[in-house]
């Protein structure tokens, strides 16, 4: 997988919460980090963080219960949690280390977006391209080595399959893009993000069932799994940007980076506009991946 800058200064977006700044990672239960992986942004979990083997935090890690670090994992700024942080053999947290607190600094979830699904199905056969305009559809399935480009407005899914090695273009052009998944998301592995015309501060996703993503695959933008149950999970060597948020568990695999948006520009919405948009900027490099071979 080749990586080259899309843009030079790119604008991330951020929920809004309650009580606290953003974070770049949230559960409402908890927060796995694998062998190897890296954020930059304060990570929060209602329950556990857990940071295994190797990663990094650049940023502060705030659990309701327990902080835990692995061999040779890092944080880079404080670690507070209403029970205990153990920081085991070679791993480091550089700031204050803080246990059995009755306040640690956590958000509020926000509310899950109400909306409405149902439609025809869409598929894409493997190998095609084509443009999605927005409305409602019911379930969406792209097949191997697809490509489906969306453009302004708002989508509004059943649920969303993706191939391996397939492909999203969101033309910005004329605006933002806003995706409402009813129920899961999977998508395969080597999945490429592009943006025209835009950054993921125009982009905002909520599905209110499951999360799945495959290896080498990327995302930007705010992406909330807003559902009761809701889980997210990224494979290995993921690429990620923005802000991620799950009501209930947040797995990032071996090698995943996420990187996040500086707290000092977060705006705030106008009540009931489109939820969670336009909240956070931040200066990124992003990068699109193009397929080799």
């Amino acid at each position: 997988m080749k990586l080259k800058v899309l843009a030079a200064a790119a604008i991330l977006a951020a929920p809004v919460f309650a009580n606290a700044a953003p974070f770049t990672l949230f559960a409402g239960n908890n927060v796995n980090l694998e062998q190897g992986t890296k954020v930059t942004g304060d990570v929060g979990a209602k329950g556990n963080v857990t940071a295994k083997y190797g990663s990094q935090v650049t940023g502060n890690v705030t659990a309701g219960w327990n902080v835990t670090l692995e061999q040779n994992s890092q944080i880079k700024g404080n670690a507070t949690a209403g029970n205990k942080v153990e920081v085991k053999y070679q791993a480091n947290v550089t700031g204050n280390v803080v246990g059995k607190t009755n306040s640690p600094s956590l958000n509020t979830l926000p509310p899950a977006s109400e909306f409405k699904t149902g439609g025809k199905a869409y598929g894409l056969k493997s190998g095609k391209t084509a443009e999605l305009a927005g409305g409602q559809y019911g379930k969406v399935n792209l097949e191997y080595d697809s490509t489906l480009k969306l453009s302004a407005g708002t989508y509004y899914f059943d649920s969303l399959t993706v191939g391996a090695e397939s492909s999203f273009i969101f033309d910005l052009s004329g605006g933002a893009i806003n995706l409402f998944i009813k129920d899961n998301v999977n998508i395969g592995s080597n999945f490429d993000f592009e943006m025209l015309n835009g950054t993921a501060n125009d982009i905002y996703t909520e599905t209110s069932g499951n999360w799945t993503q495959g290896a080498w695959g990327e995302w930007f933008g705010t992406l909330y799994a807003s559902g009761a149950n809701s889980n997210m999970h990224f494979n290995q060597d993921s690429k990620l940007g923005g802000t991620f948020i799950a009501r209930k568990n947040i797995q990032l695999d071996l090698g995943s980076t996420v990187v996040a948006m500086p707290e000092e520009t977060a705006k705030v919405p106008v009540p009931g506009s489109l939820p969670l948009l336009a909240i956070g900027l931040m200066s990124l490099a992003l990068f699109r991946r193009r397929k080799t071979g």
